[in-house]
């Protein structure tokens, strides 16, 4: 059983889906990952990859005050949506029901915090960093989940986990 770490939906239990395929991160990761990424008063999050919604409503529990989710996978979108409609019903989120790509072809607003938990083996972290930039604020964050490996990006920041990594990019002010 998933659960909200911290913030003020703290505790409560959020749906998984049965998928070989969809990969909750870890609630160590999720910890660090989110206390590197604080403060999110007022921020606004958009999380690619959403899943089941783990990352994006772990934000707004500790401050985000808007939300995309962007997910294409139709069974994973339907537990979101209960996630959402259990936890935060009456928070300013989003969803999209399509692919990444196509979703970022199609965006036109600009975020303080961007979150990527891809399929580890589908999405170069390089390549997603270029497609995000136009939608980073200035000063915005991008941040990205993905298996452990060499990144070849002297602005990053790295953070390590067993056999998963997360890497954090900041936009230039």
């Amino acid at each position: 059983m998933i659960k909200i770490i911290s913030g003020k939906y703290k505790g409560r239990k959020l749906q998984d889906v049965p998928n070989l395929y969809v990969r909750p991160t870890q609630a160590v990761v999720r910890k660090s990952m989110m206390q590197i990424l604080e403060p999110f008063d007022g921020a606004s999050v958009l999380d690619l990859y959403a899943g089941v919604g783990t990352l994006g409503l772990e934000a707004l529990s500790r401050g985000a005050s808007q939300l995309t989710s962007v997910e294409s996978n139709r069974l994973v979108l339907e537990t979101l949506k209960k996630n959402i409609a259990i936890i935060c019903k009456d928070e300013d989120i989003t969803i999209k029901a399509m692919d990444v790509s196509r979703f970022l072809k199609i965006n036109l607003k600009k975020y303080d915090v961007i979150i990527a938990d891809p399929p580890y083996t589908k999405v170069d972290y390089l390549e997603l960093k270029e497609k995000i930039k136009p939608f980073l604020k200035d000063d915005g964050i991008f941040c990205m989940e993905m298996k452990r490996c060499l990144i070849d990006d002297d602005t990053a920041r790295i953070k390590k986990y067993g056999s998963t990594q997360v890497v954090f990019w900041r936009a230039e002010a």
